[in-house]
């Protein structure tokens, strides 16, 4: 999967925004565009990095935009089962869902690829900004950020990392696995580099819930 952002009317730097953890934050609406690339034949763990006016799958990735055939698979924690999505068409041949499905920022979704040749999406919306609350429950969950930001997902995203949990990235094919611990001087820190791109999502395994929390602004 790769995924390149474009944000109109502002110059962005440090990961493209500056998260303030405290203070007034002042707002601007900054509109973009993120371009996510699913691979030929294959599955991407992705996810919507950008706020929409409606959510639903249909706004979010529009029939017309992915081949017939096209699946999206939506993690349920609560039932610990997929939601399921493929594009068709209807009575008068034209491209749609199968049903509704709200895909908001900070969750994250598989989509599958049928075509023989690499399938670009394109998100658009706004960058998320202000106070924002991505619930991580407890157990196996597919998350994201939820701003289009990257870097380390406790340091930079400020993801509220606790010893034990596991972060699970899908790579080229296979999974890239993550663990929180401790170096030698007992100082918190993950086994390897955890940097998620901006729109990439994965799964997390946690023995408890949290509430990934983001104060976020666009300074201009």
């Amino acid at each position: 999967m790769r995924t390149k952002l474009f944000v109109v009317a502002a110059v962005l730097a440090a990961g493209l925004a500056t998260s303030m953890a405290q203070g007034n934050v002042y707002s601007q609406n900054v509109v973009g565009y993120v371009n996510t690339t699913v691979p030929a034949s294959g599955m991407a763990l992705i996810a919507n990095p950008l706020q929409t006016t409606d959510s639903d799958i249909s706004s979010v990735i529009p029939a017309s935009s992915v081949p017939s055939g096209t699946m999206v698979y939506y993690w349920n924690s609560g039932t610990s089962s997929y939601t399921i999505r493929s594009r068709g068409t209807d009575d008068d041949d034209n491209p749609n869902w199968s049903g509704t499905l709200a895909l908001p920022p900070g969750a994250g979704f598989w989509i599958k690829n049928p075509s023989a040749s690499p399938l670009t999406l394109t998100f658009t919306g706004e960058v998320p900004q202000g106070p924002l609350t991505n619930a991580v429950p407890a157990g196996m969950s597919i998350k994201s950020s939820i701003v289009p930001q990257t870097g380390d997902l406790a340091a930079t995203l400020d993801y509220p990392a606790v010893s034990g949990d596991t972060v699970y990235f899908w790579r080229d094919g296979t999974y890239v696995v993550r663990t929180r611990g401790t170096d030698d001087d007992d100082n918190p820190n993950w086994s390897n580099t955890t940097e998620p791109g901006v729109g990439e999502a994965f799964w997390i395994k946690r023995a408890t819930s949290a509430n990934w929390t983001r104060n976020f602004t666009v300074l201009p």
